[in-house]
């Protein structure tokens, strides 16, 4: 009985999410600095991955990484900048 309820909570969110109107502005804000901090983290790791590789001497696996870092830093540039999606 609880799965039944728990599936039928989830639909609800799954559809409030899809559009929009019924989501508060806050709960989207707290998921937007989720995402943010997430993939902060990410790009952090990997650039001190970078450096290691750079350390032992794995100067192309440095610079694969560092630019993969440098295009999720520039992806997250242009999500912040845009002022619609469409403008992506």
């Amino acid at each position: 009985m609880a799965d039944m309820q728990l599936r039928d909570k989830m639909k609800k969110v799954s559809e409030a999410a899809k559009h929009g109107g019924r989501v508060p502005e806050r709960s989207k804000n707290a998921g937007l600095v989720v995402f943010l901090i997430l993939i902060g983290c990410g790009i952090i790791v990997m650039l001190a991955l970078a450096i290691g590789l750079i350390i032992s001497k794995h100067f192309l696996g440095a610079a694969v990484i560092c630019s993969i870092a440098a295009l999720l830093t520039y992806s997250i540039y242009k999500m912040m900048k845009a002022d619609d999606i469409e403008q992506l």
